[in-house]
């Protein structure tokens, strides 16, 4: 050294303190590196060559000093220094390369630093241009790949273009193939290439890709000592990764290890280093999630205490503060300041930025969550609106699209205000903490003694309130708690001026708590009271959609009514409640051709009253902000319901309308009763009985061996499934009707005395109607099916069923409506239709029926029909089958369709192979909507359908049976009797040939007169 010139002494003291700080990121190495590198220059006394390079590394170490403080005094020399050096360089030098290199990382950080998208287009350019001249075996043409794939990844983070991104991880995975797995730089080109593997995954939503980004980013982390300057900037990634699969997967473990290293991150990260405020962010983004999952406060508390620290700590013009800002503003309690936030942070971002879909996203739903606690209109409304900027600026492969689909769905879709109080007690039911739990009971209690007596919002406060009261006697068993509950959803049920469905919910609550308390009689008033009030809130005003929604609110409610009377009053007025409460809208079908249809037009003045009284008790109030204005709406609608009780009593006393709007007689359901018994079976969360209906009484039979319990758990199972899957299923199913028997169907069959095997001429007849948990039930089929035994419902009765007593009273009435004297049927059948399975069997039932039918009626046929066809073919016959899904060829043939007409010559509708008489929608069981049904409303006495999808021969079987049966002796007969019992034998006669597999001939059932 002692022949050294000066400016080689400075430089290479100056290098070993640039290594120094390189492991250690200690300030002092990297400034005493910086000071002996202006040292060297200041030494080289004019040698071009030396100048050039000592520029080089000048402007390096200045770019080092900026990412360890934020200095931009040292990225704006470093860019200067690193720009001299590039441009005095000759375009041959081989050291050329490497000042372009340096060059783009400082133009890339000023990037990063004032978001200026030309400094990054720049740093790009000049990194192509260092690949170009580094020769393949370089030692550093590893390091100029990697420099490449982050600036493409971070303009990719800019505008979305996918095709940076996989140029990027291209690069990326180049580098890391290229580089020697012992040298320290590996750790660095792994965890680019995490972040870029991890932004596909962010866009695409391809496990695949996050799986590896943290595989990568591991071994960057495990490849690095603990005191590495780098490995906090590892950890942090890792954590970021972490927290993302948790937020695909759930996986707490996940989240706990993201937490785990983003602290270690943060801890590693000297207060004055500049990239604190990103780990911080990160920390906070994890303990906020967490605080979602789990509801600890303390999550929360320090979320947003680190997401402060975050933006405190980073430069007012740092291009990342407005990300900074859209976190905090997401776990921000107060959300006046958190909205002020997230809109802070959406101003900051630019138009064309990538995250600013992120950034409207947060910023809508801060606004959703200030409406639900203000009820401010003005903050649904932008809540909508951002959301809605949010989805355009997404592109449409993104996986978060999700997502803010979603949420703009939630805005839409709400409609009322939710209180603190309750959100309280939504927080208490994920994280148990009993201090959420009291604020919310305080909350609610402030609530109802502020809200006016009247106010149509008050149900609403109150339901609050019972619903926290319910948490805290689940949580402490103080029979205190249960008590007010139940005061507390008597008194909403009382709130007249409340919404409709607002009340029944406080009711529906009031007759579990009664029960529980042993208050029947007055569960028994309030019982009879919600029936009465169901009807109302089903008006015409709402489309099917609607009214099928707002019943399968109260799905239940009409058994439970039927099993408090039970114990309080006596069977007929259970009966009667029960019928009135369930098969509402099926109910409300058949009503258009009786009371309304008669009613307009003998009393059209009444008629009309009946229906506008009935729309104002059901108008929407949720867009009136003024208390004035809510106050009026409520007082109308008190006005209305009176009015409407007059209105009805009127209508009650028009001739031939005694019985509108009022349960059906006693006398009335008895006389469809005649030629057998109706079996009403009612399973409840309260209790489980049968309600036999004779044509002399009605008598009941409390299943006491029929728990609620068991009925979800039979049907709950899947019956459906492979055909490798129906050996098993057949068995299991063959279980669930020996347990119908026992518990149910035998103790029917002892009461009415049918206990004998005779033929089939001489058996009695049942018609079956499930209500509640029994709307699904298989009673037809029930019984022990082991070798030699006999006890089956097959061998002792003949079964229908019917939806209802109200709509088989209509099938009936339909039987005496006198028909053309020349008979017609209709053949529908659709072999082939687009999106189902395809039924190639219904060619040969085609055939068989019409074999059978043409000597004895006229038949048409027509294949692959419209909706329209079908309607309007099926207005001329009196036999209508059909062989295919519940699809036509151009359109869907509806259960509204059907419902619309009226025919006036049908008497049976044959529904083959598709599941006809099958309800999907459990909240809807009551409501016995499927096709089947439908053809009832529409006028056919009798309707022949499928529980579940029928195998083709089996099918075709049961219909030759069917048919050949119906026309016995040479004459087609169409009597009640005669229909179900033809269908009892066929379905006998496919039992005979494989008892073993009920699924295959257990589906078939009747329903009618």
């Amino acid at each position: 050294m002692k022949d050294a010139e000066p400016y080689e002494i400075a430089w290479k003291v100056s290098v070993t303190m640039y290594k120094q700080f390189t492991q250690s990121g200690n300030k002092e190495e990297i400034d005493m590196a910086v000071s002996f590198a202006r040292m060297a220059l200041f030494y080289d006394y004019n040698k071009p060559d030396i100048t050039n390079r000592l520029l080089n590394y000048l402007g390096q170490c200045l770019g080092s000093r900026y990412e360890q403080t934020g200095d931009m005094a040292d990225l704006e020399m470093a860019i200067q220094v690193a720009r001299k050096a590039v441009i005095l360089t000759p375009e041959d030098h081989f050291e050329l390369a490497d000042r372009l290199n340096n060059l783009g990382n400082s133009l890339g950080n000023r990037y990063e630093r004032i978001g200026d998208i030309a400094n990054l287009e720049e740093a790009i350019q000049v990194a192509r241009q260092a690949i170009v001249l580094t020769p393949k075996n370089h030692s550093n043409f590893a390091g100029r790949l990697d420099n490449l794939g982050s600036r493409l990844a971070r303009r990719y983070d800019r505008t979305a273009a996918i095709a940076d991104l996989e140029e990027a991880i291209e690069v990326a995975q180049q580098a890391v193939k290229l580089i020697p797995e012992d040298q320290s730089d590996l750790a660095i080109y792994l965890n680019n290439l995490g972040n870029s593997l991890g932004k596909r995954y962010e866009r695409t939503g391809d496990m695949a890709n996050l799986k590896k980004a943290i595989q990568v980013t591991q071994q960057a982390v495990a490849s690095t000592p603990g005191n590495y300057s780098n490995t906090a900037t590892f950890l942090n990634n890792l954590g970021y990764w972490l927290r993302r699969r948790y937020e695909r997967t759930g996986d707490m473990a996940d989240l706990e290890m993201a937490i785990q290293v983003a602290r270690k991150a943060v801890k590693l990260t000297p207060e004055d280093h500049f990239d604190l405020a990103g780990r911080l962010n990160n920390l906070g983004n994890s303990l906020g999630n967490r605080y979602e999952r789990t509801g600890d406060i303390a999550d929360l508390e320090e979320a947003i205490q680190v997401a402060r620290q975050a933006v405190k700590s980073i430069p007012e013009n740092h291009s990342d503060l407005a990300g900074y800002l859209s976190n905090l503003g997401r776990d921000m309690a107060d959300l006046k300041e958190a909205s002020q936030v997230a809109r802070q942070a959406v101003a900051l971002t630019p138009k064309d930025h990538s995250e600013l879909a992120a950034r409207l996203n947060n910023l809508g739903i801060r606004f959703a969550r200030r409406y639900d606690r203000t009820g401010a209109m003005a903050d649904l409304q932008e809540a909508i609106q951002v959301a809605r900027q949010a989805i355009t600026s997404t592109p449409k492969d993104h996986s978060d699209l999700a997502s803010r689909l979603n949420n703009l769905g939630n805005n839409l879709g709400s409609r009322r205000l939710n209180n603190l109080g309750n959100s309280l007690g939504s927080r208490y039911k994920r994280t148990g903490d009993i201090a959420d739990l009291e604020e919310a009971i305080q909350v609610a209690r402030q609530a109802v003694v502020l809200i006016p007596e009247n106010h149509s919002d008050m149900a609403s406060c109150l339901n609050n309130l019972g619903n926290s009261l319910a948490s805290r006697y689940e949580r402490s068993g103080d029979k205190a708690d249960l008590e007010e509950e139940n005061r507390v959803f008597g008194r909403s049920w009382t709130c007249y001026s409340s919404p409709p469905l607002t009340r029944i919910y406080a009711a529906n609550r009031c007759l579990i708590l009664l029960s529980h308390l042993k208050q029947y009689d007055e569960a028994a008033e309030i019982a009879v009271s919600v029936i009465d009030l169901l009807p109302i809130i089903n008006s015409r005003s709402l489309d099917r959609n609607d009214r099928q929604h707002i019943l399968s609110r109260f799905a239940g409610i009409a058994a439970d009514v039927c099993g408090i009377l039970l114990r309080a009053r006596d069977p007929e007025t259970a009966l009667q409640y029960l019928e009135k409460g369930r098969a509402v809208i099926l109910g409300q079908m058949i009503d258009n051709w009786i009371d309304l249809s008669s009613l307009m037009k003998v009393h059209p003045e009444l008629a009309t009253k009946f229906e506008a009284l009935r729309d104002t008790i059901n108008a929407r109030f949720g867009n009136l902000s003024a208390e004035s204005d809510q106050l009026l709406a409520a007082q109308r609608r008190r006005a209305a319901a009176a009015e409407l009780e007059l209105c009805i009593q009127s209508i009650q006393g028009v001739p031939g309308h005694e019985l509108f709007m009022a349960a059906q007689s006693i006398e009335a359901m008895q006389a469809c009763a005649v030629g057998g018994n109706v079996v009403v079976v009612n399973v409840s969360q309260l209790r489980s009985d049968v309600i036999i209906v004779s044509p002399t009484g009605i008598r009941t039979i409390r299943l006491l061996g029929l728990s609620a319990a068991d009925a979800e758990i039979w049907i709950g199972k899947q019956w459906h499934g492979l055909k490798s899957e129906r050996g098993a299923r057949n068995i299991e199913y063959r279980k669930f009707l020996k347990w119908l028997w026992e518990v149910c169907v035998k103790q029917v069959l002892d009461d009415i005395g049918c206990t004998k095997s005779v033929s089939v001429e001489y058996l009695s007849r049942l018609w079956w109607i499930g209500t509640g948990l029994a709307s699904s039930m298989p009673f037809h089929a029930a019984g022990d099916y082991s070798p030699g035994s006999t006890e089956n419902t097959f061998n002792y009765v003949i079964s229908s069923y019917a939806p209802s007593i109200k709509a088989l009273s209509h099938a009936r009435s339909r039987c005496s409506v006198n028909i053309s004297l020349q008979s017609k049927a209709l053949i529908a059948t659709m072999s082939v239709t687009p999106g189902m399975t395809p039924l190639p069997g219904v060619f040969d039932e085609k055939r068989t029926v019409m074999e059978i039918l043409r000597y004895h009626t006229t038949v048409e046929d027509i294949e692959r029909p419209s909706a329209e066809e079908v309607i309007h073919c099926v207005k001329e016959c009196n036999i209508a089958h059909f062989a295919c899904h519940g699809r036509t060829n151009h359109n869907v043939l509806t259960v509204h369709d059907l419902s619309k007409i009226n025919l006036q010559y049908a008497r049976l509708a044959y529904l083959s192979a598709c599941s006809t008489a099958e309800n999907k929608a459990a909240g809807l069981a009551d409501e016995a909507i499927h096709v089947v049904s439908s053809f009832q409303v529409a006028g056919f006495p009798h309707v022949i359908g499928c529980l579940w999808p029928s195998p083709d021969r089996v099918c075709v079987e049961v219909a030759r049976g069917f048919y050949t049966s119906l026309v016995e002796q040479g004459v087609l007969r169409l009597e009640s009797r005669g229909i179900a019992a033809v269908l009892h034998t066929s379905v006998i006669e496919e039992r005979a040939k494989d008892w073993k597999r009920p699924l295959n001939w257990a589906q078939f059932v009747h329903y009618g007169a």
